[in-house]
């Protein structure tokens, strides 16, 4: 029998490194019954539950906390360091680094490694000298120990990327990053793999692909070996993945899985899986996260104004490949949208041209393509900005967070659309705090997970609000950065929102209290249009899941694309 890969005994609570010896506070997490990942035989874990709390769970396998007053048990965890030591030995290695990793963590909701703003429109244009590293070079020279072409080949097939090896990083979507990354965790071979929200992003059967793959990973069935390693057994390579899951997970559960660990209320419990299910069944209908009912009316109705976006017949191709072909959309003030399509499409070239970021948007006429009545290269790019909305993982990744900006003025560069400072008028000020209080118990960092009370009517004190406007944006972590990029994309209340997988990154919790603020900002649009202020707000939302749609099934409109062709709209 070897040694687990995890062993933390029951009881155990997890503290900040660098606090007391005998803890004075309440503990970040308490594990109530355990948790132990075995090293062999069938095993797959999937954490569930809240938020935060799963961002702490993860934390703690990642060895970010200390632990009373049961430290875990030796193994890989969380002694990450002594196993390379040991599997350098073993292998022969003289070099300890050359040993491969003992856990890796890979999340999606990443900003930039140098916290500058990132040019996320280049994919679109002529690409800078230092943009032009292909993704296979990037698994040959980023990964160590180097991973073997037998290898790249092997996972690139599985998860159907090779017609991307040789493709620039930056010309990637979304969807195909999100592939290449889980290659590069998967390439770099580590004991124990950690995925935060694997599926977000994907389409349902890439959903499907992506977890049938991982099954076969965790079983050892796929050979992931370097040259530097033993032939040891197919049990002893297989690689324990570990996958944290927005909501209760039973949505998408890979079939792999055997066991959960909840996290509510700052407790961990260690669940089978048969038996988690059977527990959230019986939950159902008793647990709620919307703290008030919706009650805004969706209007979907054709408007008389002049359309937002008029698509007539555009087509583009690189190459001999055609991303859109004879697409036509017409966007009218006060209509939601759900803009549907599998993974590579066209949702994201067809989105760059309104939202003008694609420099073939400037030269399409204006019977062709036209915003806000206009053709594209008659509208200055910050009007455009003032007048669209915008969230998306792409916004995520590439905004500055090197540059000190407080929350309530990261919020507040939504006004202008840009990416730098800018001054406020007290009047934006307050409307950005107006926003911030539905979430204050949520952004304040005072607070313990258990703590927050979803469905407290507590009015936070203007001290914590201004609290939180001014904490830098970059002291958040990575879930409320998605929630204030999202307060940025309608803090100016505008022309257009585009909602791109804006819920990315957020916990289930956060986008329904999201959903309510988008119906109470709705509403009162439509009052102000009613009468005759202005238009009601036209919403384009991209999503692969239903249910993170922010109006009700059969109240807003589709258009869905498929390999570049409108194949339903209504």
């Amino acid at each position: 029998m070897r040694s687990p890969l995890v062993s933390i005994p029951a009881r155990t609570g997890i503290f900040p490194l660098g606090s007391a010896t005998v803890p004075t506070t309440s503990p970040l997490l308490r594990f109530r019954n355990g948790l132990n990942i075995p090293s062999d035989g069938e095993y797959g874990l999937a954490i569930v539950g809240e938020g935060e709390g799963r961002r702490r769970l993860v934390q703690t396998l990642l060895s970010k906390y200390r632990f009373h007053p049961h430290p875990p048990a030796p193994g890989v965890f969380p002694y990450a360091y002594n196993w390379g030591l040991e599997a350098a030995h073993t292998q022969g290695i003289t070099n300890p680094i050359q040993s491969p990793p003992s856990i890796r963590h890979l999340t999606f909701s990443k900003p930039s490694a140098t916290g500058e703003f990132t040019d996320f429109t280049a994919r679109y244009g002529a690409l800078q000298e230092e943009d032009k590293d292909t993704l296979l070079q990037f698994f040959r020279e980023s990964l160590f120990p180097a991973p073997t072409d037998d290898a790249i080949a092997a996972i690139a097939s599985i998860l159907r990327i090779e017609h991307l090896l040789h493709l620039p990083l930056v010309a990637l979507s979304s969807g195909q990053t999100r592939r290449s990354r889980i290659a590069a965790g998967l390439l770099a071979a580590p004991r124990m793999l950690i995925l935060e929200d694997p599926f977000a992003g994907l389409d349902v059967q890439s959903r499907k692909e992506i977890a049938s793959m991982l099954g076969q990973v965790n079983s050892g069935a796929v050979n992931l070996k370097t040259p530097s390693q033993d032939a040891r057994s197919r049990e002893e390579d297989a690689m324990r993945l570990v996958l944290s899951l927005r909501g209760t997970g039973t949505i998408g559960l890979p079939e792999y899985v055997t066991h959960v660990a909840r996290v509510m209320g700052g407790e961990v419990e260690t669940l089978g899986k048969e038996e988690y299910v059977e527990r959230v069944k019986d939950e159902e209908g008793t647990h709620h996260v919307v703290p008030d009912a919706r009650q805004a009316v969706i209007h979907t109705a054709e408007s008389s104004a002049k359309p937002v976006v008029d698509v007539q017949g555009v087509s583009i191709a690189y190459g001999e490949v055609k991303v859109l072909d004879n697409v036509s959309w017409r966007i009218h003030p006060g209509q939601r949208w759900h803009l549907q399509g599998s993974n590579g499409c066209g949702k994201t070239t067809l989105l760059s041209l309104i939202l003008g970021h694609h420099p073939k948007s400037f030269s399409l006429p204006a019977e062709t393509l036209s915003i806000f009545s206009k053709p594209r290269r008659e509208v200055a790019t910050p009007t455009l900005r003032r007048r669209i909305g915008h969230a998306s993982p792409e916004i995520f990744a590439a905004f500055p967070r090197s540059m000190g900006l407080s929350a309530g003025e990261a919020v507040g560069t939504g006004y202008e659309g840009v990416f730098s400072r800018r001054r406020m008028t007290e009047e934006q000020r307050t409307r950005i705090q107006s926003l911030l209080e539905p979430f204050v118990d949520l952004l304040d960092r005072k607070r313990t997970p258990s703590s927050v009370n979803a469905t407290s009517s507590t009015t936070p004190t203007k001290s914590t609000l201004d609290l939180i406007y001014d904490t830098d944006f970059s002291h958040f972590p990575a879930n409320q950065q998605a929630l204030l990029l999202f307060l940025r994309a309608i803090v100016s209340r505008p022309s257009l929102l585009i909602l791109d997988e804006a819920s990315q990154g957020m916990d289930e919790e956060t986008w329904a209290r999201c959903r309510v603020l988008l119906d109470k900002e709705w509403a009162e649009i439509a009052q102000q249009a009613a009468s005759a202020t202005g238009d009601e707000q036209a919403v384009v939302v991209v999503s692969h899941w239903e249910e993170e749609v922010p109006w009700d099934a059969g109240s807003g409109r589709v258009l869905r694309l498929h390999e570049g062709k409108v194949v339903h709209q209504e």
